[in-house]
């Protein structure tokens, strides 16, 4: 897939895509017990959300991001913007 032929991206004026990354990783780096990782693009911020919420309940870490076209020094070029950060064991606020 290309970058600059992906319409599912963001245009300028036009609806916001996001993107959701969770990893959930435990054990030592060279010998892993566990490295699970899930992705997800929508348009729908609050249903990216929800997706992190249960992945964090499962002991993910989760990243929103927020695909953000840039229109210097490449107009076809984008940026991933973080939007928000969930961790398991980290209450609201």
């Amino acid at each position: 897939m290309s970058d600059t032929g992906d319409i599912r991206l963001p245009r300028p004026g036009g609806p916001h895509r996001y993107r959701l990354d969770a990893r959930r990783f435990s054990g030592p780096l060279h010998t892993p017990a566990r490295n699970d990782q899930e992705q997800h693009e929508s348009d729908d911020l609050a249903a990216l959300v929800e997706i992190a919420r249960v992945l964090v309940s499962e002991g993910f870490t989760a990243w929103i991001y927020e695909r953000v076209r840039r229109s210097v020094p490449w107009p076809e070029a984008w940026d991933l913007r973080l939007v928000t950060q969930l961790d398991p064991g980290r209450g609201p606020g």
